[in-house]
């Protein structure tokens, strides 16, 4: 298959094949290659492919010798893309040679008389005119005599079509799916003239003879894809049921091409994947317009009187007048006089194809690479219509023009239809994805900050929404009008301002609020709770002391670092000192609180026996200032390890530890972060406790929902008491057991807005190090407390679903014990009724009122302006693949906990096919049936929905933990974009490849196993692991670099937990890239050692997206067969 991408709008780079560019402009018509006219070619077809001055006859040729411009010829084949020297691959049906240096045994698929088959007529197959064969001349080549085709011998079936390796080609390349199968066949009569020694070489007989033309593109009975076929490719041919692999260049006419002359009855033949009508593998320009799309069966790769691939007499596989894959007159893709799908008289059934390369299908590589070129250096202006912005991984300069930054704030579509029909017929969501408080570039603005005084900021008096650059102000200044509900609003006295004359405020550029989509206001008492200022927020650490702590070592490590990580306490802007305040208290069958008030020589141990009804002993000394209380604090951390060195104590009551955090919180009238330390799953006879439920049988069944609910409704009820108070909980789980339940426990942290951080079978000297820095990060982060959040919309729109670490009393409000800078909320829109009229805008205003790590109430507002229009098409243009991933993912993880994995994988499937055949069946000019035509913006959307349905988070694998799906389905629900994406399809680097004076990161490379080197040696990341693959023959000196032993053997790699530090070039750039790497992430990656070969290799191939699944999911290719197959089905 070969691929050509949409056109590029004005402005922007020219799509080429397998451009990576998103559109941003009109849409193109689907064209294929244009140049001039072929000679004889009919009138109906007037974008023939390339046409060349007629090839002079070569002399002919011997055996299997590749001549110059073939593949494995001193030129290398000329015209296929990605081909050269030595690389020419064996269809999938083809019978290996019979030997690499002779030529190979006849072997035909039917026997029968003269003329029937899959080929009759004189000249009639895949090579066509006197003499013509593969590699023709008299008496030699794979075919040769009078009138050879692939059919050898009187009656002789179809042929094996491709004679194998020929002299210095490397051997055929397996498919991703596994080992190419070759089709026995049948042998027929002997050919006349042949030696007895010789009885099955591929050579011609008599001429055959042609029947009359074949009506229509009906595939030949007997044949693959006809009605009686049993055999052939098992995804080819455009009949029904039958799938077209997406790897042939477009069809030179959409008017189709015409009848094929054979076999009476004969039409259309179905081949094997990629062959086309008037495909072929001709040089020329890169396909300029058109969607990305894959031509049908039924093609032969070379047409024209006397034309087979090769034709003419004494032609090779280039050669002859009228031949060639780059033909003289009366040759093409599709050419000569009554050329066709299969041409010259008596014309035969297609060539089988070549085996589909994975790199001529869309990857987001070359997406990615084509944005960074557009935008890396550049700046990027919010406020130009209808334009996606940038992707999220492209590095570029955003500036706030009236519409926030795509980093706090992206949608679905950028162009939003006018009504809901038209949206439910493309069947793509419309929504948001949210992240308040993303991380900003240095070189980008901050957030301005506005403070209105006792006044606060203007709103409007209809649907509450605040003032922003989008509304309008009339009457002189004295009224704005609502660009939300269209509502004139009278302006405060204190806020008026004259206008000019384009009625525009005298005054807009000096106030941020007017200015910049992004804005905060300092609240007033109004919006407090019980209208009184906040305190600042407080942080609590309850740390499990229990025999499984200690042993593990975590309270050690604990004891030693803590002291550390209260110097990074967050503060706001301008401050020079954290007003937050620290609590210290351990668990384990009893809670244990400190006191560490600066006026005590030495800290106070208090200890609350009753779980069943905690409540805090001390109401002053528990949450206290850091310098002041410092060196209480120390006294305590260093003496944890000795109170409790000798316990035996394994029962560890972690919810009665929360709820006193919780009370302790209530007690100083303030919200905060709740930092829990655990090591084992609750248990005895106490509020909270847990067994162990794990079944991995339960697994893709009907009954896997119910693993992912909670235990009791203990938990979920204390998430929300913590919500109430603004309690917002991270929980750190160093756990050396299988199971702790982290369903149940996500219930509690999720709906506080915090997060869990998972250590599955914890071992200090692998899993301390991501321990400390993955708390360190959770202390120092920008967060805002006690958060309310509310989404408007234009007038007809209004938000309905939401997705995230969130809890909701009523449908509107989304509230937030704790909102930080690494999560995101989804939020669906609906239709209430029609928007404006094509040109119109839709607006989005994200409300989030919060209290600050210094204890400031404020308010900050996100705007966003979206363009509205009528024309399909023009919502297809502008849509945002990755958002539109990122809600499918968020989707898929919710129905998991009421839905069998079966379903959602259908539903998702459906989906997907309904909205490309939306947009082959509205948007894209006419073509033939046959070809899978992609929208431009839209192009990885089968790759990314091949990813999302065999993505741990949704499709648990066979050997999979429970409590890793449980805490992996914790972390999509609140995932960023900027998440997603890696998580979809990872990033693989060539680290062997990096010189020592680089400074980036390796260029990466596709995700498929095939596309790893032995030799090589590989990083893979996804935002979750690292994974350090070394391929079998890795250079002994590379190994001796990095890990000081002399072979892969000696590596220990379940023991390994980080790269050693040695004083060499290979080393420190290898630590260099890993550090690279970690810096984007908000998580401490563990990073693992996986040797070709070995048991681990699982984990690696679990990640490699490309590839088809061990449990039955589909590879990347597969799934396009079956999308473009259903997409015929539902066309016809």
């Amino acid at each position: 298959m070969s691929w050509d991408s949409q056109a590029r709008p004005p402005g922007q780079p020219g799509a080429g094949m397998m451009t990576g560019q998103r559109s941003g402009g009109p849409m193109q018509g689907h064209s294929g290659f244009a140049g001039p006219p072929m000679q004889g070619a009919p009138p109906s077809m007037p974008h023939q492919n390339m046409v060349g001055p007629p090839m002079q006859a070569g002399p002919p040729a011997a055996g299997h010798a590749a001549m110059p411009g073939q593949p494995g010829g001193p030129a290398g084949m000329q015209g296929h893309p990605g081909a050269g020297q030595g690389q020419h691959q064996q269809p999938p049906n083809m019978m290996p040679p019979s030997s690499p240096a002779g030529p190979r045994p006849m072997q035909g698929q039917m026997a029968g008389p003269p003329g029937a088959g899959s080929m009759a007529g004189p000249g009639a197959g895949r090579m066509a005119g006197p003499g013509a064969g593969q590699m023709a001349g008299p008496g030699a080549g794979q075919m040769a005599g009078p009138g050879a085709g692939q059919m050898a011998g009187p009656g002789a079936g179809q042929m094996g079509q491709m004679a194998g390796p020929r002299p210095g080609s490397a051997p055929s390349q397996q498919p991703p799916g596994g080992p190419m199968q070759s089709q026995p066949g049948f042998a027929g009569p002997p050919m006349q003239g042949v030696p007895p020694s010789m009885p099955h070489q591929n050579m011609a007989g008599p001429p055959m003879h042609a029947g009359p033309p074949a009506a229509g593109h009906a595939a030949m009975q007997g044949q693959p894809g006809g009605p009686n076929s049993a055999q052939g490719h098992p995804s080819m041919g455009p009949g029904p049921g039958q799938q077209q692999p997406p790897n042939m260049m477009p069809p030179s006419s959409h008017a189709g091409p015409p009848p094929m002359q054979g076999h009476p009855g004969a039409g259309q033949m179905a081949g094997p994947p990629g062959v086309g009508p008037g495909a072929g593998h001709m040089a020329g320009p890169p396909p300029m317009g058109g969607a990305v799309q894959m031509a049908g069966p039924g093609a032969g790769q070379m047409a024209g009187p006397g034309a087979g691939q090769m034709a003419g007499p004494g032609a090779g596989q280039m050669a002859g007048p009228g031949a060639g894959q780059m033909a003289g007159p009366g040759a093409g893709q599709m050419a000569g006089p009554g050329a066709g799908q299969m041409a010259g008289p008596g014309a035969g059934p297609a060539a089988p194809q070549q085996r589909i390369s994975p790199e001529s299908t869309p990857h987001p590589l070359a997406v990615w690479q084509a944005d960074s070129d557009l935008y890396t250096g550049k700046t990027f202006y919010t406020n130009t219509p209808s334009m996606v912005p940038p992707l999220p991984m492209t590095s570029c300069h955003i500036v706030d023009q009236g519409n926030c930054s795509s980093r706090f704030m992206r949608s679905t579509l950028y162009n939003v239809p006018v009504a809901q029909e038209i949206l439910h017929n493309c069947n793509i969501p419309l929504g948001l994805s949210i992240q308040p408080f993303a991380k900003v570039p240095q070189r980008e603005n901050t957030i301005y900050v506005v403070n209105n005084g006792d006044t606060g900021p203007v709103r409007c008096r209809r649907c509450k929404g605040y003032i922003n650059p989008h509304v309008s102000f009339v009457d002189g200044g004295r009224k704005f009008v609502c660009n939300l509900c269209n509502f004139a609003n009278e302006v405060p006295d204190h806020y008026q301002c004259q206008l000019d004359q384009h009625g525009r405020r005298l005054d807009a550029s000096e106030r941020p609020e007017l200015s910049y989509g992004s804005v905060e206001f300092l609240a007033t008492t109004d919006y407090c709770k019980e209208s009184k200022w906040p305190e600042p927020p407080a942080y609590i650490f309850l740390i499990e002391v229990t025999y499984q702590s200690v042993s593990s070592g975590l309270l050690n490590l604990l004891s030693r670092m803590l002291r550390l990580i209260f110097d990074e306490l967050p503060k706001d802007t301008g401050e020079q000192k954290s007003k937050v305040r620290i609590g210290l208290a351990t668990f384990d069958n009893t809670v244990h609180f400190y006191n560490l008030k600066a006026s005590l020589a030495q800290p106070q141990m208090m200890v609350v026996a009753d779980v069943n009804d905690v409540f805090l002993p001390l109401l002053d000394g528990f949450l206290v200032d850091v310098e002041e209380s410092s060196s209480l604090i120390e006294a305590v951390l260093q003496e944890l390890p000795n109170m409790y060195r000798e316990t035996r104590e394994t029962t560890s009551c972690l919810g009665p530890a929360v709820q006193a955090g919780l009370e302790a919180l209530k007690a100083a009238g303030c919200a905060g972060k709740l930092f829990v330390f655990s090591s084992s799953m609750p248990k005895g006879d106490m509020p909270g406790m847990l067994k162990n439920r794990e079944d991995r049988a339960l697994f893709r069944t009907d009954k896997e929902k119910n693993l992912y609910a909670p235990q009791n409704p203990f938990y979920p009820d204390l998430g929300a008491n913590c919500v109430k108070q603004g309690a917002c909980i991270e929980m750190f789980n160093c756990s050396t057991a299988s199971f702790v339940d982290i369903a149940t426990m996500s219930s509690m942290v999720s709906a506080t807005g915090g997060e869990i951080h998972l250590y599955p079978y914890f071992n200090i000297q692998t899993d301390g190090e991501r321990l400390v820095k993955d708390l360190a990060h959770s202390v120092g982060r920008q967060t805002g407390f006690d958060a309310v959040m509310r989404v408007r919309c234009s007038s007809g729109l209004r938000a309905t679903d939401f997705w995230g670490n969130l809890h909701m009393n009523n449908t509107t409000d989304v509230l937030l014990a704790g909102v930080d800078c690494d999560k995101a909320i989804s939020v669906e829109v609906k239709y209430d009724d029609k928007l404006g009229e094509e040109g119109a805008q839709a607006y989005y205003q994200v409300a989030l009122l919060y209290t600050s790590v210094g204890g400031q109430r404020r308010l900050r507002l996100h705007n966003l302006a979206v363009s509205c229009t009528k024309q399909l098409a023009e919502v297809y243009r502008c849509a945002d693949m990755d958002t539109i991933m990122n809600m499918f993912l968020k989707k898929a993880v919710r129905k998991l906990q009421d839905t069998p994995y079966k379903s959602i994988r259908g539903h998702l499937l459906e989906q997907s096919i309904a909205l490309l055949a939306c947009y082959r069946k509205e948007c894209s000019e006419p073509a033939s049936g046959a070809r899978l035509i992609l929208p431009e913006a839209l192009k990885l959307l089968p790759l990314y929905v091949c990813s999302l349905i065999k993505c741990e988070a949704v499709c648990a694998q066979s050997d999979s933990r429970i409590d890793d799906k449980a805490w992996l389905m914790h972390q999509v629900t609140c995932m960023p974009v900027t998440a997603s994406v890696p998580y979809l399809y990872p990033t693989v680097m060539p680290v062997h490849t990096a010189r020592p004076d680089d400074k980036g990161l390796p260029a990466p490379i596709r995700c498929y196993y095939e596309a790893l080197q032995q030799e090589g040696i590989y990083l893979l990341e996804n935002g979750f692991v690292l994974i350090l693959w070394l391929g079998r023959f890795t250079h002994p000196a590379w190994v001796k670099d990095v890990f000081g032993v002399h072979s892969l053997a000696e590596i220990d790699t379940e023991k390994f937990g980080k790269l050693q530090v040695f004083d060499n070039p290979t080393s420190t750039r290898l630590r260099a890239i890993v550090a690279q790497l970690l810096a984007r992430r908000s998580h401490c990656m563990k990073m693992v050692v996986v040797l070709q070969g070995s048991q681990k290799e699982a984990l690696l191939r679990r990640h490699l997206c490309e590839d088809g699944g061990g449990e039955g999911t589909p590879s990347y290719m597969d799934l396009l067969c079956h999308i473009h197959k259903e997409i015929r089905n539902a066309l016809a």
